[in-house]
């Protein structure tokens, strides 16, 4: 075999900053693996200009992954919502409390009776807290309620199958339409979202339902209040004959079964 020698004179690594601009895709991918907080992705910036330069071109995508990482319930909210566009803007206000959904909260208050159920809140964040508190839609008087940011699995928008035909949405104090910026006192643009439609609106139909499965059924035990979600079993499923209607007997399984509320 032959032998060769190697000139180290000839082997010119490429530069850091060449590195970078060459492949940002694996810069946002080294960024993302790096960041869970704004602190690490403002220090990460600042690490050259040449580094800034490049995050900068997709720093918003940035933004919504570490606000989505804090509080995925509200990043899904605005996200369906739509008009939710500078994501570092938003995670700023909502860290400030001048953010407010509309979300679905499992479990409220963890009471008995609301077990296995989805309940219709107005929630924010809290950062001296360190908690979300949920201000439930209700014809009757209610406190708020403090839920732990330890505890954000319990908190969730309208069911992905129903959106479509109740169409959450955002709206701005004195009007509808979807996500919208009002003014403060202070004359610092703010988030300020009036009441949704939705946790009043009935879903309609029966496609897709399949005896045996798992389902949530709107529930409401005053006329005035909105519509809950509870968890069952579809235990039968019958067509009313000549009509588009059916009747459905539902299980809850997390009641006895000497309970009324066992079977509907």
């Amino acid at each position: 075999p032959k032998l060769y020698t190697v000139n180290p004179c000839k082997c010119v690594s490429k530069p850091p900053t060449m590195i970078i601009e060459g492949n940002q895709p694996l810069v946002l991918e080294v960024v993302g693996y790096l960041t869970e907080s704004p602190l690490d992705f403002v220090s990460f910036c600042l690490t050259s200009r040449t580094v800034s330069g490049q995050v900068k071109l997709a720093s918003n995508l940035i933004w919504y992954d570490l606000y989505a990482q804090r509080w995925p319930a509200f990043a899904d909210c605005f996200r369906f919502a739509g008009g939710a566009e500078d994501w570092c803007y938003l995670y700023r206000k909502t860290l400030q409390g001048k953010c407010e959904c509309m979300l679905e909260v499992f479990d409220r208050e963890k009471k008995l009776g609301f077990a296995m159920a989805a309940m219709p809140a107005r929630v924010e964040y809290d950062a001296t807290l360190g908690a979300y508190v949920a201000r439930y839609l209700s014809a009757s008087p209610v406190k708020p309620e403090t839920i732990p940011e330890a505890e954000g699995h319990r908190l969730r928008v309208c069911p992905a199958s129903a959106r479509v035909q109740l169409q959450p949405s955002i709206e701005q104090k004195g009007g509808l339409g979807n996500l919208k910026l009002a003014y403060g006192e202070d004359g610092d643009p703010e988030l300020v979202p009036g009441l949704p439609q939705y946790p009043g609106r009935v879903l309609e139909g029966t496609e897709g339902l399949q005896v045996g499965q798992g389902v949530e059924l709107q529930w409401k035990m005053q006329m005035a209040s909105p519509f809950g979600w509870w968890y069952g079993t579809l235990e039968q499923l019958q067509k009313v004959p000549g009509s588009q209607l059916a009747q459905a007997t539902i299980t809850f399984g997390h009641f006895p079964m000497t309970s009324r509320w066992y079977r509907l």
